[in-house]
C-alpha cells in the first residue's frame, strides 16, 4: 500500500510539473522583441522621438532624439550650447527607462517639459511593441509633421486626432533665414529657418493655409485639391499632414 501511494505521489508530481512547464512555455508574452520607434505629441516647441529596444520583456536600450518647433533636431553641439542639460537629460532619462523597465519614471529637473515628452514617447513605443494589437489606428493627441524642403522652405502641420478622427489641423511654413540676402547656417552647417510671419503679404497663402486644413478635417482624407495660387505650399502641407498621421499610428508598418 505504501509503495502504491509513493508511486501515485510521484506520478501526480510529475503530471503537475509537466502542466506547469507547459503553462510556462505557452504563456503569451506582453511585448515582442525588437526596436520600436515612436514620437511624443508635438506642440510649438517640438516633440521627442525615441527608439526602444526590447528583449525577453525587458527594455534593454533607449535612444532619445528631440526636435524643435520647426522640426529641426536639437543637436548637442548646436542646441546644447544654449541648453547644456540637453545631453545629460537624454542620457539620464534613457537610463531610468532601462533600469525601471517602464515608461513611468520621474521627470528630469530643469527639463520637465522635454522629459515628459520622452516619457510619453516611450509609452507609445511600448504600446506599439505589444503582442495584442491596438483597437485604434492612431493614438489620441496632437502630432507634428514636416514636409520635404523646397526652394522656399517647407510645410509644417499639427494634426489633432481623437478616436481615429482628425478633429483639427494647424498649418504653417518655415522660410529660410537670411542675412544680407544670403542663407544663414548653424554650427552644424545646417541652413536655419524661421516661421513665415503672420503679416506675409500674399493673400492666397493665408487663404490656402485655412482652406487646406478645413478640407482635410471635413473629408477626413488627404485626397483634397491644392489651393489655386498656393500649389507648392498646398502640396507641402499635405505631405506634412501625412507625416503627422504616420507619427500617430499605434502599430509599426
Amino acid at each position: 500500500m505504501v509503495k502504491q501511494i509513493l508511486v501515485y505521489t510521484v506520478y501526480a508530481l510529475a503530471v503537475v510539473g509537466a502542466l506547469l512547464l507547459i503553462a510556462a512555455t505557452s504563456t503569451v508574452k506582453t511585448y515582442r522583441a525588437g526596436t520600436f520607434q515612436a514620437v511624443s505629441q508635438g506642440d510649438k516647441y517640438g516633440y521627442v522621438q525615441v527608439f526602444v529596444t526590447l528583449k525577453d520583456e525587458k527594455i534593454t536600450n533607449v535612444t532619445i532624439k528631440e526636435f524643435d518647433g520647426l522640426g529641426v533636431e536639437k543637436l548637442y553641439n548646436v542646441y546644447g550650447l544654449r541648453f547644456p542639460l540637453l545631453e545629460e537629460m537624454h542620457k539620464e532619462m534613457a537610463k531610468r527607462f532601462v533600469e525601471k523597465n517602464t515608461w513611468n519614471v520621474d521627470t528630469f529637473t530643469g527639463a520637465t517639459s522635454s522629459s515628459k515628452k520622452a516619457i510619453e514617447a516611450v509609452k507609445f513605443a511600448l504600446e506599439k511593441a505589444r503582442n495584442d494589437k491596438a483597437d485604434t489606428e492612431y493614438f489620441n493627441g496632437t502630432f507634428m509633421g514636416v514636409s520635404d524642403q523646397g526652394g522656399f522652405g517647407y510645410g509644417l502641420a499639427w494634426v489633432t486626432i481623437e478616436n481615429d478622427k482628425i478633429i483639427k489641423v494647424e498649418l504653417n511654413e518655415a522660410t529660410p533665414q537670411l542675412k544680407d540676402g544670403k542663407p544663414v547656417y548653424d554650427e552644424a552647417n545646417r541652413q536655419i529657418f524661421t516661421l513665415k510671419p503672420s503679416e506675409y503679404p500674399y493673400p492666397p497663402y493665408h487663404q490656402a493655409r485655412e482652406e487646406i486644413a478645413k478640407r482635410v478635417v471635413e473629408k477626413q482624407s488627404l485626397q483634397v485639391d491644392a489651393y489655386t495660387g498656393a500649389t507648392v505650399s498646398s502640396k507641402q502641407w499635405l505631405q506634412a499632414i501625412q507625416r503627422a498621421l504616420d507619427s500617430a499610428k499605434t502599430r509599426e508598418d
